[in-house]
């Protein structure tokens, strides 16, 4: 088994490396079979390609380095089959983060405060400075009322009972034109902003795009039947029929229903 303070040591001795925490589903105790290790790198100045691989090259069966597919990342496979997932973020693209959603109180289309999630759920591996201890605090407060009635507005329009430009209506087109690729390309965005709120309204960050149903399932106060609502909603996602768009009326439905108990306006 190999040692995470061994890595993280490694990367903080890296100059312009502040902090480094392990976070994902293996530091919150939710692996399974296909979980790797996540490990965030932040830097006040960027870290070399050169530093990188020396440490990983060092330890790695198999590495992939530079990936820019998402956000500057490397990953590795260790000899014991253990795979490694390292992240390098800036230091005052975090601070300016969190202070956007936390403070400013400004909303996106979906995956609000899912920036915030890993500095809330991380664990400090190396944190000399306690820069990454401070971030935390800031992350661990009360949710802000503020940035719950900004993801509802935001969000809850574009879901449906608009014009053409929300996604019910661009749903129900979809099915017209029996366009299979855009109804699934909509029906995703349609989650991506219903998932939003109900985090929001629970005051939790947005935990990213995997395994959304485990963590909305641990949620206190959702709409009614929204577990299997959901589920169905994806099993519908592949048809061309009236069925989809009648679901999601549904489950707007509901939705509103558990936002009026919020005293938030729809």
């Amino acid at each position: 088994m190999c040692s995470l303070g061994e890595i993280a040591s490694a990367f903080a001795g890296i100059a312009g490396v502040e902090a480094v925490a392990w976070c994902g589903s293996t530091a919150m105790q939710k692996a399974d079979f296909f979980s790797d290790y996540d490990l965030y790198v932040y830097w006040r100045t960027p870290v070399p390609l050169d530093a990188r691989k020396r440490i990983i090259a060092s330890r790695a069966s198999e590495y992939q380095l530079d990936n820019t597919f998402w956000e500057l990342e490397d990953e590795w496979i260790e000899p014991d089959g253990l795979r490694f997932n390292v992240m390098y973020r800036s230091c005052r693209k975090a601070e300016e983060e969190v202070h956007r959603r936390l403070v400013q109180h400004v909303a996106s289309l979906g995956y609000t405060t899912a920036y915030c999630f890993g500095p809330r759920q991380g664990k400090n591996l190396a944190d000399p400075n306690k820069w990454l201890a401070d971030l935390q605090r800031q992350t661990r407060g009360p949710y802000p009322r503020g940035l719950l009635e900004a993801i509802m507005r935001k969000n809850r329009p574009v879901l449906g009972g608009g014009m053409q430009s929300c996604y019910l209506e661009q749903i129900k087109a979809a099915i017209v034109r029996q366009d299979p690729v855009s109804l699934n390309h909509r029906i995703a965005a349609w989650l991506s902003s219903y998932f939003d709120i109900l985090f929001a309204t629970n005051g939790q960050f947005h935990p990213g795009e995997k395994r959304l149903l485990t963590y909305a399932g641990e949620l206190d106060n959702l709409p009614r039947n929204a577990l299997l609502d959901i589920q169905q909603l994806c099993c519908f996602s592949g048809r061309m029929d009236g069925q989809v768009a009648a679901h999601l009326e549904q489950m707007l439905e509901r939705l509103d229903e558990k936002m009026t108990e919020f005293g938030l306006v729809v």
